[in-house]
């Protein structure tokens, strides 16, 4: 199921993992986990793009999965360990649409 993330949504989280807050405050940066620290697709939400040459810093999230009772309602039934890759505030810069360099073949004159 892809769920479309809006600029509000990216930075609210209906879980909380102490393990992996402790975890991203332990690399020393200075940034608070659920604060500071997105995946990037959050980034990009908050219109926000990863540096190049950056790496994220790996957590485990557990996602929850349902069944279908007899009566056709989905109940919990579990959850499985999967691990994302998460990117703190001074790893990205705003996204800026035009680029400041160009590539070959391109010039910033006007076609003649």
């Amino acid at each position: 199921m892809m769920v479309t993330l809006t600029q509000e949504s990216a930075t609210s989280f209906e879980r909380f993992s102490i393990v992996n807050a402790a975890t991203l405050e332990a690399v020393g940066c200075g940034c608070k986990a659920y604060v500071d620290w997105f995946t990037y697709k959050r980034w990009a939400a908050q219109h926000m793009q990863v540096k190049r040459g950056e790496h994220g810093t790996r957590i485990t999230t557990y996602v929850q999965t349902t069944r279908k009772d007899r009566d056709g309602v989905d109940r919990p039934s579990g959850s499985f360990p999967r691990t994302t890759v998460v990117f703190c505030r001074h790893q990205v810069e705003p996204y800026v649409m035009n680029r400041d360099h160009t590539d070959e073949g391109e010039t910033d004159e006007p076609a003649a």
